[in-house]
C-alpha cells in the first residue's frame, strides 16, 4: 500500500482543467442533449439528476493499463452567452487550477518566447544528471544534450552553467512545440525509460483521439481533422497553443497544449492536447462542450490521461484512486467556475 500511496499523489496531478470556447453564433437545430449526453456515457438516471444542478461525474471506458478517463456534465441556470463569454478566453489561468504561470506560443515565434520559463537551481542539478527513467520525460537524444552541456561545463563559473542548461530547456521545449506544429503527434518524442524502455505520448494521444465518440457521431470533420493534425480544421474552428507552469509534487512542471475550439451548433466544442508534460504524467486529452439546455446552460467534459504509474503492480488499485482524484480535480474546476458565475447554487 505504501508504494500506492506515494503514486495516489502523482496521479492527482493529472488533470488541470481549463476551458477555451470561441464565440457561440446560431446554426443547423442541434441533436436533442439527452441523446448527446447519452453518447458521452451517461446513463438515464445521471441525465434525470442534472436538473437537480449538481455536477455529475462518472466513468468512461479506458483503453490502456495507463490510462484513466472519467466524465463529467452540468447543467447551469445560466444562459449560454454568459457561460461562453465566460470560457472563451484564451488565458488558461481563470479555470485552471494551480497554473503558476502561462504563455502563448505563436507559430512565428523563437525560443525566447519561452523566456518566463526560469528553472529553480535544484532542477538545474537534476538535469545535469539526467538519466532515463521517471525524474524527467525526456528524450534520448534529450538527456544525451544535458550530458553534453556537464561535460563542457568543467571550469565554468556556477551562473554560467545555470544559464545554458534554462535555454538548452527552453530550447527543448520550443523545439517539442514546433514538431508538434509541423507534424502532429507523430512528431512526439518518446521519453526515455529505464532498461532501454520508452514511453510514447504519440501512441496514447492517438488511442485518446480515435476513443472520442462524441466527435466521430457530431463533429466528423473535426474529429478526422484532429486525429489526422496538422490537416486542414474545419470552418468555425481556431487554435491557440500554449505552455503552462504547475507545481507538481513540489516541482515546477512544464506542459505544452494544443486548443481546438470549434462553434457548434450555437455552443461550443474544445479539444485540448497535453501533448509533453515535464514530469509525473505523459499526456492527457480534454473534451470541453458548451449547449444550451432548458432555461440555462449544459456544460460536459470528458478528460483521458496517462501516466506510467497506473501500470504495474496493483494496477486496478490504482486506477481506483487515480479516476477518484481525476474526478475531484474535475470538481473543483466546476466550483471555480460556479464561483466566476455567481449564479450556480
Amino acid at each position: 500500500m505504501p508504494g500506492i500511496v506515494k503514486h495516489a499523489a502523482i496521479i492527482a496531478w493529472l488533470l488541470g482543467v481549463s476551458f477555451v470556447v470561441n464565440g457561440t453564433p446560431a446554426f443547423a437545430e442541434q441533436p436533442a442533449i439527452e441523446e448527446i449526453l447519452s453518447v458521452l456515457g451517461m446513463n438515464k438516471a445521471q441525465i434525470n439528476e442534472l436538473a437537480q444542478r449538481q455536477p455529475i461525474v462518472y466513468d468512461l471506458s479506458e483503453g490502456r493499463s495507463d490510462e484513466i478517463a472519467a466524465g463529467i456534465a452540468w447543467y447551469l441556470p445560466v444562459p449560454l452567452a454568459k457561460v461562453a463569454g465566460q470560457l472563451r478566453t484564451d488565458d488558461p489561468d481563470l479555470l485552471d487550477v494551480d497554473v503558476t504561470a502561462h504563455g502563448i506560443l505563436m507559430t512565428h515565434d523563437k525560443a525566447d518566447a519561452l523566456s518566463p520559463v526560469v528553472l529553480p537551481s535544484e532542477e538545474i542539478e537534476a538535469l545535469l544528471d539526467a538519466e532515463p527513467g521517471g525524474q524527467f520525460n525526456l528524450s534520448s537524444d534529450e538527456i544525451e544534450n544535458f550530458r553534453t552541456l556537464k561535460r563542457t561545463a568543467n571550469g565554468t563559473p556556477d551562473e554560467a552553467i545555470r544559464d545554458a542548461i534554462g535555454q538548452r530547456y527552453r530550447a527543448m521545449l520550443f523545439d517539442r512545440f514546433e514538431a508538434y506544429r509541423r507534424d502532429g503527434t507523430y512528431a512526439i518524442a518518446p521519453y526515455a525509460r529505464d532498461n532501454n524502455q520508452s514511453v510514447k505520448p504519440s501512441v496514447e494521444l492517438d488511442q485518446a483521439a480515435n476513443a472520442s465518440v462524441i466527435l466521430e457521431r457530431y463533429v466528423p470533420a473535426l474529429h478526422k481533422a484532429w486525429i489526422n493534425y496538422p490537416a486542414a480544421l474545419p470552418p468555425r474552428t481556431n487554435e491557440v497553443f500554449q505552455w503552462v507552469e504547475k507545481n507538481v509534487q513540489n516541482r515546477p512542471a512544464f506542459i505544452l497544449r494544443h486548443h481546438v475550439n470549434h462553434d457548434w451548433n450555437g455552443g461550443a466544442l474544445v479539444l485540448t492536447r497535453e501533448f509533453y508534460a515535464s514530469h509525473s504524467y505523459n499526456a492527457s486529452q480534454w473534451v470541453t462542450g458548451c449547449l444550451a439546455y432548458r432555461d440555462g446552460t449544459v456544460v460536459f467534459q470528458q478528460v483521458r490521461s496517462y501516466a506510467d504509474q497506473l501500470s504495474g503492480v496493483a494496477t486496478d488499485v490504482r486506477h481506483l484512486i487515480g479516476r477518484k482524484l481525476l474526478k475531484n480535480k474535475m470538481l473543483k474546476s466546476f466550483e471555480r467556475l460556479c464561483g466566476v458565475l455567481r449564479h450556480c447554487h
